[in-house]
């Protein structure tokens, strides 16, 4: 089944230099213009588009279209906001220019992952003038916020409003290609550790706070990770920020440390915290006067589905039509918004899009328009079969 005669370069180059045009960095979050400039295009697609607002006023769309009454769904995803640009100076391009040089689109959120929302959109316009007839059904696009401050704002949102029917889901993040089945959860802590201050001359009269948190951190990195995933291999823990004391001549009585712990799918938050709270007593074990506080920063669970999924099924049978080859199933060591449905929704979820997590959040961000063309052909492709076997 070929979709590649009613691919416009032209039209999908523009269509990922518009969005990228469109700052949506996150904070603050400025999706609603992108949203605007969706939903006329949207809607002239025959889409019914309704715009969901957050509490904290983050914007959100669910386009739906449908071909004959009843049927199953199919769910694109995409996150429309981006991480912020930096310095523009440090820029091959602006930013936020959405050039095109050398066979390649660059600018913020060119990978990650404007790019693949432009080339999903792409697809069903490639399907309209094929004239390819699908069989009933529906199709329905989550475009949402706040993925990259996880996701509570956009898809957590949704999914607290019991918004998410569906039969499978693709989430287009950035994968090169790649068919993603499994990802890792993080857990976000902060971890204070509290002394006694003194002069500096004097630091027998004071307790080092940071000195205390030296000790916790050695214990932290020594926690034997021992479980496996066959494709997200093993969990890992990184010490992210650290911050304490006031002045170089007092003795620090607060010392703060960010912790990022990655979960595999069968570990869950209760596990890793009582893993963290038992190195920190073994800290206190051996350093009696050692006073702490742990706070959750933030959580996502992780998330995997089995790989004889039909969507998987599906992806890796429109891939090799398109690359000829089968594509490469693999795990995602990041976390995207396919967690929400695969265990709050138990729908059958794939991530897959153009561009690759090498580039993402990176200066001079960019996505290759030969990986937007194939992804626009496989995305096209995965919807007519995914209908057909209806």
């Amino acid at each position: 089944m070929k979709l590649d005669r009613y691919i416009n370069k032209r039209d999908l180059v523009e269509l990922t230099s518009r969005l990228i045009q469109i700052p949506t960095e996150n904070p603050p979050g400025n999706e609603k213009k992108a949203f605007t400039f969706l939903k006329p295009i949207l809607s002239k697609m025959g889409f019914q588009v309704r715009t969901y607002i957050s509490p904290k006023g983050r914007s959100n769309i669910i386009a739906e279209r449908r071909w004959g009454k009843g049927g199953r769904r199919l769910i694109f995803n995409g996150h429309l906001d981006v991480v912020p640009a930096g310095d523009p100076s440090k820029w091959k391009y602006p930013p936020f220019g959405g050039k095109l040089s050398q066979g390649r689109v660059y600018g913020r959120g060119a990978s990650d992952m404007k790019g693949g929302v432009a080339s999903f959109i792409h697809a069903i316009s490639m399907i309209d003038r094929s004239n390819i007839p699908l069989n009933q059904g529906s199709l329905a696009l989550h475009l949402v916020s706040d993925e990259e401050s996880h996701g509570h704002q956009g898809m957590g949102f949704l999914a607290q409003k019991g918004l998410i029917k569906g039969d499978a889901v693709i989430v287009g993040e950035p994968t090169n290609l790649d068919l993603v089945i499994a990802q890792k959860g993080a857990l976000w802590l902060r971890i204070t550790s509290f002394g006694k201050s003194a002069h500096g001359s004097r630091p027998e009269q004071g307790v080092n706070a940071i000195a205390k948190m030296m000790h916790l951190i050695d214990r932290l990195n020594s926690i034997p990770l021992l479980k496996e995933h066959p494709l997200l291999e093993k969990p890992t823990i990184n010490i992210g920020k650290i911050q304490g004391g006031t002045k170089i001549n007092i003795v620090p009585d607060r010392c703060e440390i960010e912790v990022d712990r990655r979960l595999l799918p069968d570990e869950n938050k209760e596990e890793v915290l009582r893993e963290i709270e038992e190195a920190i007593k073994s800290v206190q074990v051996r350093n009696p006067l050692f006073k702490y506080q742990i706070e959750e920063i933030d959580y996502a669970e992780a998330s995997e589905i089995h790989p004889n999924e039909e969507i998987v099924r599906i992806g890796l049978e429109a891939g090799q039509e398109v690359m000829g080859e089968m594509p490469r199933v693999r795990g995602f060591s990041g976390f995207t918004d396919a967690r929400f449905y695969v265990n709050q929704f138990s729908i059958p979820t794939l991530i897959f899009g153009p561009g690759g997590t090498d580039q993402s959040h990176t200066a001079d961000e960019s996505v290759e328009v030969e990986a937007l063309i194939q992804a626009a052909h496989i995305y096209g492709l995965i919807v007519i079969k995914f209908f057909e076997g209806d």
